[in-house]
């Protein structure tokens, strides 16, 4: 099998456990649960250490800093089996960190820094080798890379390279409604829209506000008029994968939560490794949840499974 290219974002996490410092107030619990915490991340550079992990050959394409954090990353990338042959550490670049402050049911709000100008939007065109469809299965990316340019701009033009030699593409929305009101953000998503496959999203929180309405499965069948299979995750309740003649759901699996960063990444990685791996897209959902079900018992973005972690994780746990 060809490797799945992962173009987009790679960055240094920093868990800060506010809800369980509040939690402490009142009482006592594990002082562990109160440090601050670095985790290596990006929303798809985590989907990239997941395909791996999966035994699917990932190929990741991005941009960070030529400093400790960016040397950090990439060996990270390199010690799960991902090539990380076409990540530039790149001088004067700032690697981005995100500080991902936790509530007490272990969702993060995440505040990135710098704003602009982070690390993951300079990918430049020399960083896109002349013979990269050649060398690729899959194109996955996500709207991370959409806000700024130069990496918007050769993101969106890879997408249409694949799409014209029919490479098939995914695209994780990742986006809230206040990037939607983004000019820029927003008109490079609607080009991305009619440039991929399969589209992924949570779908009250990135679906909705891109569909213009309210309820998520609603969303999910109004963007099938641009793209041809729409993933609608819905955390607790699970997900739904929609295509134009079909819908599949599965529901969650009930585990303790430790906390739900990179839980949608995960899933994403770990459903594209199943469908290249021949499973139905009733399969691939299941398997997929439980992929994020094993993430978010444990800790950080880059906590899916290996393949045989996996399927003990199914074999161990039904389905609530």
């Amino acid at each position: 099998m060809l490797p799945v290219l992962c173009y987009g974002d790679i960055c240094a996490d920093l868990l800060i456990p506010y809800g369980a410092a509040l939690t402490a107030l009142s009482g006592p619990v594990d002082p562990d649960t109160l440090s601050v915490r670095f985790s290596h991340g990006g929303s798809v550079a985590n989907t990239a250490v997941t395909l791996a992990r999966l035994n699917t050959p990932t190929l990741f394409l991005g941009t960070a800093g030529a400093d400790a954090f960016g040397r950090t990353l990439k060996a990270g990338l390199e010690q799960e089996g991902v090539d990380a042959s076409l990540l530039a550490l790149k001088e004067g670049a700032m690697t981005t960190m995100v500080l991902l402050v936790l509530d007490e049911r272990g969702e993060r709000v995440p505040f990135a820094f710098p704003r602009t100008g982070a690390s993951q939007h300079q990918i430049t065109p020399d960083q896109i080798p002349s013979d990269i469809l050649s060398r690729i299965s899959l194109m996955h990316s996500s709207g991370m890379t959409l806000r700024e340019d130069p990496a918007a701009a050769n993101q969106l033009l890879l997408m249409e390279r694949c799409r014209k030699a029919g490479i098939p593409v995914a695209l994780d929305v990742n986006a809230r409604l206040e990037s939607l009101e983004d000019s820029t953000f927003s008109r490079n998503i609607q080009k991305a829209l009619d440039l991929c496959d399969i589209l992924l999203g949570s779908g009250a929180d990135e679906l909705c506000p891109l569909a213009g309405v309210s309820d998520p499965d609603e969303a999910a069948r109004k963007l099938l008029d641009r793209v041809p299979m729409v993933v609608c995750r819905k955390g607790e309740q699970g997900a739904i994968v929609y295509t134009r003649e079909a819908s599949y759901a599965s529901s969650a699996l009930s585990v303790p939560v430790r906390d739900r960063v990179g839980a949608g990444d995960v899933y994403d990685g770990a459903f594209l490794s199943s469908l290249l791996s021949g499973y139905t897209l009733q399969e691939a959902n299941h398997r997929a949840c439980a992929a994020g079900a094993f993430c978010v018992s444990h800790f950080g973005g880059r906590s899916g499974p290996t393949q045989r972690e996996l399927d003990e994780f199914l074999h161990a746990h039904v389905i609530a």
